[in-house]
């Protein structure tokens, strides 16, 4: 039965760098959803859930930049 599945394979394995960027674009677009959830959210639940995503990007952040000093 595994022949008529579609196989999903990576064409190539990504870089640390290529990983690096695609965190830090990441981080980009979790923080300004998390700004404009704060933004429309006023002070209710959704502002609360965009502060965290924003507070979350950070995080996805400093994960790109230990990738770029571990690489030298």
């Amino acid at each position: 039965m595994s022949e008529d599945r579609p196989q999903y394979q990576l064409d190539t394995v990504p870089t640390n760098a290529e990983i690096a960027e695609r965190l830090r674009m990441l981080s980009i677009d979790m923080m300004s959803i998390g700004m404009a959830m704060q933004y429309v959210g006023g002070f209710g639940p959704l502002a609360k859930n965009g502060q965290m995503m924003a507070d979350q990007a950070e995080i996805a952040l400093s994960w790109a930049h230990e990738i770029e000093e571990a690489q030298g």
